[in-house]
């Protein structure tokens, strides 16, 4: 008898073997079913040029998407501008500072009031919608009001303007997030950072445009008709580029479903209870009232491995299970949740007094009297300081989230909610030089920097708690409360300010806007306090797991 120390045919000379390794790296490269390997006899040799074309059009319509929503976020930030520009409605048309704060009011409710509408309508009609009425509110909006400063219009007319100028910001905000949300389903905190990133960056371009081209070199004042006709016609251009970029980019909803795809994904509705819980893509929620979230933890974008609504194969295998079909139901169960309401209060506690400092900047400088810091330098700072942390946030949660030791994305909201309040409380306990405010540029930095981080981690956060499906809806829910607590912390700088003002309806001195701050540094520490409950008391005791 022969005996052979080593085998005929070694397994990595195989063909066969090798073939069917190959199928399967691809398989799980195109998250498809592997194919029995190219000689088997049980299935005849498939050419693959077909999905490698189809993955090649798919990735171009994805990155014309990407770029879509990026250039509406690096343009559409100039709501941001306001405080170059409010202090003329003083000087030039003669407005109070609770008139002017009206309107930073009226834009901020604009943007985040109309959300839950945007939101709905961003997940049933589309960016490119959104992108569209982007370019009408914007053209008409901003011609409005460079019409009403420059003939003295009556005070409602500019009131119309602004809120039309929020509704625009909306629109072409949150276009490009939801398109992202919803294209993008791994490393999602990058996903969302690098357009909320570019529409933190865009105030700090657009500022020195302003500085550059639209302001009196001797006065400081800003040329406002000017840049207000600027703005109506750029932007309108922009959102008219979006609207055709979207609607030639990535749309997973206009594909089929194969009859492989659909008993896969009814298989992982099926395990969905067994999944690991390491899987950053899962929906953390997956209580019993709807099916949806099971189906977002294998495919984040609500579709399946061919692009076709999931919620097919979830009505064939689960018919005895009750699914959320409608908009109301899910807006209904998202308000349903203690822990959403958390967040809302969160975000009302922490972004609220962002937007105050936001919007009433100049004031503030104009405050601490001569010589004072450039107001568009600051705005350049809180530009960069805001888009450097969105974009370091949002890296740094996914880095933490998924690789080596696993953190919670918490920690990363938490720190930043923690920087938030010491410049506040920097504002408030004095730490400005009231004599040229050499101090300014540090509260500028820290103030933009926890505002842009918890921007970009709060949406992170929903999109991983409640699934990328219904993001645009319950986001935009979640929307209203920076808006309302703009409004709340504006209304309290604009009364306390206007309370110290002089006959010239002007204030100086820190008593224009010390106690203000110190309401605000101790908002930022409840927020600390709900955001650690909603967190160890809510996501992490129901889950099992950290977002």
């Amino acid at each position: 008898m022969v005996r052979y120390t080593e085998p005929l045919l070694r397994p990595e000379d195989d063909p066969l073997a090798a073939s069917a390794e190959a199928d399967v790296a691809v398989a799980d490269i195109l998250e498809r079913p592997p194919q029995p390997a190219a000689h088997s006899p049980q299935s005849p040799i498939v050419d693959s040029s077909e999905p490698s074309l189809r993955d090649h059009a798919e990735l171009t319509k994805k990155i014309l998407t990407f770029a879509s929503a990026l250039l509406c976020c690096i343009c559409g930030g100039s709501i941001m501008l306001f405080s170059l520009y409010a202090p003329q409605f003083q000087t030039h048309l003669g407005y109070t500072q609770v008139q002017v704060n009206v309107l930073s009011i009226l834009g901020e409710a604009g943007m985040y009031l109309t959300t839950p509408i945007v939101g709905i309508t961003a997940d049933v009609y589309g960016s490119a919608f959104l992108a569209f009425l982007a370019a009408i509110f914007f053209g008409l909006a901003y011609g409005l009001a460079a019409w009403a400063y420059a003939s003295i219009l009556p005070y409602p007319a500019m009131m119309v303007a602004f809120l039309f100028i929020g509704g625009g910001t909306a629109c072409i905000y949150f276009g490009s997030i939801t398109a992202c949300a919803k294209t993008f389903s791994s490393n999602r905190g990058l996903a969302l950072g690098l357009p909320i990133t570019a529409y933190g960056l865009s105030s700090l371009w657009q500022s020195q445009i302003v500085a550059q081209f639209f302001t009196d070199k001797e006065t400081g004042d800003v040329y406002v008709p000017q840049l207000f006709t600027f703005f109506a016609l750029f932007l309108a251009a922009v959102g008219l580029t979006a609207t055709f970029g979207y609607r030639n980019g990535y749309r997973p909803e206009n594909t089929a479903i194969p009859a492989t795809a659909k008993s896969a994904s009814a298989q992982s509705l099926r395990s969905g209870s067994q999944k690991s819980t390491d899987d950053e893509e899962s929906p953390l929620l997956n209580d019993t009232n709807s099916l949806n979230s099971e189906a977002i933890s294998m495919h984040p974008t609500g579709m399946d491995d061919a692009g076709s609504s999931i919620s097919n194969s979830i009505a064939d295998d689960f018919d005895d299970q009750p699914i959320a079909t409608t908009r109301k139901q899910m807006v209904l169960e998202f308000v349903q949740d203690i822990t959403a309401w958390g967040l809302a209060l969160g975000l009302f506690t922490t972004t609220g007094p962002g937007e105050m400092f936001l919007n009433n900047m100049g004031s503030i400088i104009r405050a601490l009297g001569k010589p004072g810091p450039s107001a568009s330098t600051n705005v350049a700072i809180i530009s960069f300081s805001s888009s450097a942390m969105r974009i370091i946030a949002g890296i740094a949660s996914d880095q933490i989230a998924t690789r080596g030791p696993k953190y919670s994305r918490m920690w990363v909201l938490l720190f930043f909610t923690a920087v938030l309040a010491f410049g506040h409380w920097f504002v408030g306990l004095g730490g400005l030089e009231i004599e040229n405010g050499s101090w300014f540029w540090v509260v500028s930095a820290t103030l933009g920097a926890g505002y842009g981080a918890v921007f970009t981690l709060a949406p992170t956060l929903v999109s991983l708690v409640w699934g990328a499906e219904r993001f645009g809806t319950n986001w935009g829910v979640l929307f209203v409360f920076p808006a309302v607590g703009s409004i709340v912390y504006e209304l309290i700088y604009a009364g306390i300010y206007d309370h110290y003002s002089d006959n010239s309806r002007l204030c100086y001195g820190l008593q224009c806007y010390q106690t203000t701050f110190l309401i605000t540094g101790s908002s930022c520490l409840f927020a600390l306090l709900v955001f650690t409950l909603v967190w160890l008391l809510g996501w992490k005791r129901r889950s099992g797991v950290s977002v």
